[in-house]
């Protein structure tokens, strides 16, 4: 969510792959002393977190994994504060963003439980003033197949999220003269709106206001007592300040009002809390076991086309190892929450900038584990069959979004219809510190449709990325996505 949101968190979202979810064992909470981790992971995260912080892109990170039902490792790195006075420990706390959506998922699921919302009933069965999007249903909201266009879009959000107030109106009034992107059902596209109408929907069937809401039925049952709201984090103590990050340097972030964000991503929490929100649930407290199977299982078009997407969870595999998972980013916070389903895994990274490195960092977590994992920045032989200028249009084109300058006669239609200003600013504000990539490596090629993708691996000084370059029939660029290796 929010623009760096939109432009990063929503690439790693697109190339996910099918993977089938299953719930771990018994939840554990954050113990307090950590128990002692493995000296290979504690080198792998110690060697991995220091380079993201001493690079000057993460001002501060904290992280914690959890193996077989124990939390194994948990330490914060960095500073939490601008003066550099207030280290991250495991006790800070960040906003987590989109991670917000998996808590409305599971309230919409715990009233559909009690029998007060269905999911195939229509929005306009419980929202009547959005009109354009009365037949959509509340199971499409969930997944994001609803068609209905993005509220954060739009040259004004940055300024208007921090200082000026929202209501539910002001942000429905954002979409509701616009058409739906597509008709329901038919295609899957992340939009913010969805779950901001899901928290009206909450706020209307339980007759509570959301932030209560969350509050009673799903921080208290999960023990998350240190997790909050956007609009807590003056009264919270060990709250993380949010920084921007550029070639210059690094700045304070502009603030982010609740009201803006509301149910899509207004939770502030801690690497401890997110363990136990992932137990919680997982273990059946918060819904019923098969809610959490739905949840964490891709959801199906019309056509039935299985997304790689549930409710909430983004689900796919990384080298081989299924995983259910999401991010989520504000201004001046990025956090993950992953879990590994067969290995009985889960990592959650939360830092105080926006940066690919903080994915790099749960992939190194997860490969100190497993030795068939690769991490971030292992040297890997170029695939056969590279064609040297695919690969020289690659490299224009990063450069490109890292100015923000894009040679928009190489797109086609749909790139074209893609790339909003909003989304080449966030590429942008996310991509140019990288500066140049140090070897973009060749991973193969496959068809996509009519087109063909081509794969690569670029390497930057402090940072690895994946990127997949889209070509049709004419040769003109139908895709570029940029994401966590």
């Amino acid at each position: 969510m929010t623009r760096i949101g939109v432009a990063f968190a929503l690439a790693a979202c697109l190339l996910a792959t099918n993977a089938n979810a299953q719930a771990p064992g018994a939840p554990a909470p954050l113990a307090s002393p950590v128990a002692a981790p493995p000296d290979a992971l504690a080198a792998a995260i110690d060697k991995s977190a220091t380079a993201l912080v001493g690079s000057g892109h993460v001002p501060g990170v904290a992280i914690a994994v959890e193996r077989h039902g124990r939390v194994t490792f948990a330490r914060g790195y960095g500073f939490a504060d601008a003066a550099r006075k207030m280290p991250v420990t495991v006790d800070t706390r960040f906003e987590i963003g989109s991670i917000t959506k998996q808590i409305t998922a599971a309230c919409v699921l715990q009233l559909v439980e009690a029998g007060k919302l269905s999911l195939d009933e229509h929005l306009g069965t419980y929202v009547s003033d959005y009109f354009i999007g009365r037949g959509v249903t509340i199971r499409q909201l969930l997944a994001h197949t609803s068609g209905i266009p993005e509220y954060l879009d739009g040259p004004d959000v940055a300024a208007s999220a921090g200082s000026q107030p929202a209501t539910y109106a002001t942000i429905l009034a954002r979409v509701s003269a616009q058409p739906l992107d597509f008709p329901p059902g038919t295609r899957w596209k992340y939009s913010n709106t969805n779950y901001v109408l899901l928290g009206r929907v909450i706020e209307l069937a339980s007759h509570e206001p959301y932030e209560r809401y969350v509050r009673e039925h799903v921080f208290v049952p999960a023990g998350m007592t240190e997790s909050g709201f956007v609009d807590d984090e003056k009264a919270l103590p060990e709250m993380a300040g949010g920084f921007v990050v550029t070639p210059k340097g690094s700045a304070p972030a502009p603030p982010l009002r609740a009201d803006w964000v509301a149910a899509t991503g207004s939770v502030v929490s801690t690497v401890g809390d997110v363990l136990k929100w992932d137990d919680a649930l997982l273990a059946g407290k918060i819904v019923a076991r098969e809610d959490v199977a739905l949840m964490r299982s891709p959801a199906k078009l019309a056509n039935g086309t299985a997304t790689a997407y549930g409710f909430g969870w983004v689900i796919d595999s990384l080298d081989g190892h299924g995983r259910v998972w999401h991010n989520g980013a504000t201004f001046g916070y990025y956090a993950l929450n992953a879990t590994f389903p067969h290995d009985d895994e889960s990592i959650v990274v939360l830092a105080n900038a926006a940066s690919p490195g903080v994915e790099n960092l749960a992939r190194d977590a997860f490969a100190a584990l497993h030795d068939d994992v690769a991490p971030a920045n292992a040297t890997l032989t170029p695939a056969p069959g590279e064609d040297p200028a695919v690969t020289a249009r690659v490299r224009e084109m990063l450069g490109q979004f890292q100015t923000g300058d894009v040679d928009r006669s190489a797109l086609n239609a749909t790139a074209l219809k893609s790339m909003t200003p909003d989304v080449l600013a966030g590429a942008r504000d996310t991509l140019a510190s990288l500066g140049s990539p140090q070897a973009l490596i060749f991973r193969g090629k496959s068809p996509a449709g009519d087109a063909t993708a081509y794969a690569y691996r670029a390497q930057f000084a402090s940072t690895t990325l994946a990127i997949v370059m889209t070509l049709d029939a004419t040769g003109k660029i139908a895709g570029y996505r940029i994401f966590p290796p």
